[in-house]
């Protein structure tokens, strides 16, 4: 009986009670504007949670936020960009509380790749991906809070600074933010009679909820694409009440932070004087309104008044109000091409008609309207590049990344037979020949190196390649006959000058000029150091 006796009072006075299991696995994710931790919960017996943060190592002496029980993750707000964080997370009931988990996390303005979910994505991309590209940059909207290292909230277009609109309220940061609510799986960018709060065009009543990779105020882009790629968003677009100005938009706008870039060359508007030559973009339109059209936008006259487009068309055959629609862009150093749930609406591919930027484009996600509501929900937006290795520039080298040697194109086909390395060479037989258009640094010294096999004479050029017009410019050439086994050739070139830091496109080719078959493998281009 005594000792009965004892053991209700060693367990009454928690002695024996069982503690808590302290939780694991704590991982962070800092913003500018916002500290992520997750961790795995332990317990089945806690109140809830304590979480502690300072900017120093010293733990505070009370918890900087309480949680309820089988919480698993929380968000820090309200805190300093660039700046390093010490956090302490632990669980308690009523008793006791468990041994702390520590960590740290610095506030970093750049946003890193999520290279896990970029491989296992949980919707997969359409099929328009290109075979071998792989996602470079994305936005799951999988956090409860927008990712401000990604985005901007407030709207401003090259088109508003030509006209002035709101041009004083863009220069003092007092534009209208962004309306939008993120789902933990999606975001809802929207308009409605009550957000966004201010109008962005008064005169209309027009509202415009949009966040872009760009900020014309403080000239800080966040995303940089200025080598192009496969660019897909999955959205689903609706509205209600019969709103005036009606748009939905997933579009490419050049940079500012003036007109150079809308004005062509020799166009000079109020100080500014265009670097865009005649038929290159300023905006690429991907969607718009509530259906497919598809809009190129460049023709600018010497007036600086738009003109009209370069380029447009419309899909037919697609319901885009209330379903789920994939919609893509492949931007190549030659080519433009659309996509619709993966499949290929239309190809602007003229090589004397390029259509393509050459240097980084806003991206924007946006709806428009005024009176009733206008949605876009967005699943996912993703980019895609192709992979480069080390200091190599050139894409798909060793003609691996697919059985279309893409991006590479010509009448050559792969060799399984005889190869340097991998699975895979490229085989040219006589009069055979393959090219490929890339973008590199403007104004730089590089070398061209590859393998070659077989007893014939390779032709190999690096040509520089003026805009718009595809004038080709050689840069250098050489011819050399190889060897029965694979034999290294090297090739110095320099790229042609274009405007700042903006990409020179550059063209590659190869042509077997002898009577014997000829296996290529692991083509690089690389700085000159």
């Amino acid at each position: 009986m005594k000792r009965l006796f004892y053991l209700l009072l060693l367990t009454s006075s928690g002695l024996w009670a069982q503690e808590i299991p302290a939780p694991t696995a704590l991982q962070t994710k800092g913003t500018r504007s916002w500290i992520k931790l997750s961790w795995k919960d332990n317990a089945d017996n806690e109140t809830g949670y304590h979480v502690y943060w300072s900017a120093s190592k010293q733990k505070p002496g009370t918890p900087s936020a309480t949680l309820p029980a089988n919480t698993s993750h929380f968000y820090i707000q309200q805190v300093k960009e660039k700046t390093q964080y010490y956090v302490w997370v632990e669980a308690f009931n009523n008793r006791e509380k468990s041994k702390a988990l520590q960590g740290s996390v610095i506030t970093t303005t750049q946003w890193s790749l999520d290279t896990a979910t970029a491989r296992h994505p949980d919707i997969p991309g359409s099929s328009a991906v290109p075979e071998g590209m792989t996602i470079f940059w994305q936005d799951e909207f999988n956090d409860e809070l927008l990712d401000r290292n990604k985005w901007h909230t407030t709207y401003y277009s090259n088109i508003d600074f030509l006209r002035k609109d709101n041009l004083q309220e863009m220069r003092a940061g007092q534009l209208p933010e962004a309306a939008y609510q993120l789902t933990g799986h999606s975001i809802n960018i929207f308009t409605n009679d009550s957000l966004p709060a201010k109008v962005f065009y008064p005169s209309n009543g027009r509202k415009i909820s949009s966040i872009q990779t760009y900020d014309w105020r403080t000239n800080e882009n966040l995303l940089d694409n200025s080598r192009g790629g496969y660019f897909e968003v999955r959205v689903k677009r609706s509205a209600s009440g019969q709103p005036k100005g009606l748009n939905t938009a997933y579009w490419f706008d050049s940079p500012g932070p003036d007109l150079k870039y809308y004005l062509q060359e020799g166009t000079t508007l109020e100080g500014t004087t265009g670097v865009r030559p005649k038929g290159q973009v300023f905006e690429i339109d991907v969607f718009e309104n509530l259906d497919a059209q598809f809009v190129l936008h460049g023709h600018v006259d010497k007036k600086g008044e738009f003109v009209h487009n370069l380029a447009t068309h419309i899909a037919e055959g697609f319901e885009h109000k209330d379903n789920w629609v994939v919609h893509g862009i492949l931007w190549t150093p030659n080519s433009i091409k659309h996509y619709i749930n993966g499949k290929l609406i239309k190809a602007y591919t003229d090589k004397h008609q390029i259509y393509s930027p050459n240097h980084f484009m806003n991206v924007f996600l946006g709806s428009y309207g005024a009176g009733g509501s206008v949605n876009m929900e967005v699943d996912y937006i993703r980019g895609y590049q192709w992979p480069l290795e080390g200091n190599n520039e050139l894409p798909n080298p060793g003609f691996e990344a697919n059985t279309s040697l893409l991006p590479w194109e010509g009448t050559g086909t792969l060799a399984t037979d005889k190869k340097r390395n991998g699975l895979h060479g490229l085989s040219l037989q006589p009069g055979q020949e393959m090219e490929q258009y890339v973008y590199l640094n403007n104004n730089t010294d590089y070398q061209l190196s590859y393998w070659q096999n077989g007893n014939s004479p390779l032709y190999a050029a690096v040509e520089n390649v003026k805009l718009v017009t595809g004038e080709l410019q050689q840069a250098a050439t050489q011819t050399h006959a190889g060897k029965a086994d694979f034999s290294q050739q090297q090739l110095r070139f320099k790229t042609g000058k274009e405007y700042g830091n903006n990409m020179k496109t550059v063209r590659i080719y190869f042509k077997n000029t002898g009577k014997e078959a000829i296996v290529l493998d692991d083509v690089t281009i690389s700085k000159v150091r």
